[in-house]
């Protein structure tokens, strides 16, 4: 499978991965991973965010949507400059 941004950018590139919102293949150099916080329900409703994140790996054009709702959740783990489309 080949990554979709490059494809566009008419090189072919190996895909690494897909992005976790629109399933697009990703190379390295385009795959951004960001911290997924985790979090739990404990009794009446109270919700927790566990210490430890999971990892999400998402293209640039996801990661700049999301950021519109999830300002102080979503932090790249990868350099910025992959995450911008």
């Amino acid at each position: 499978m080949h990554c979709y941004e490059c494809s566009k950018a008419g090189t072919n590139s190996e895909a690494v991965g897909l992005c976790h919102h629109c399933s697009a293949a990703l190379c390295v150099d385009h795959a951004c991973i960001v911290a997924d916080p985790v979090t739990t329900t404990y009794p009446l409703n109270r919700t927790v965010v566990l210490p430890k994140s999971a990892r999400m790996l998402l293209c640039g054009t996801c990661l700049q949507a999301l950021r519109q709702i999830h300002t102080e959740t979503i932090t790249p783990e990868t350099s910025e400059k992959c995450c911008v489309s």
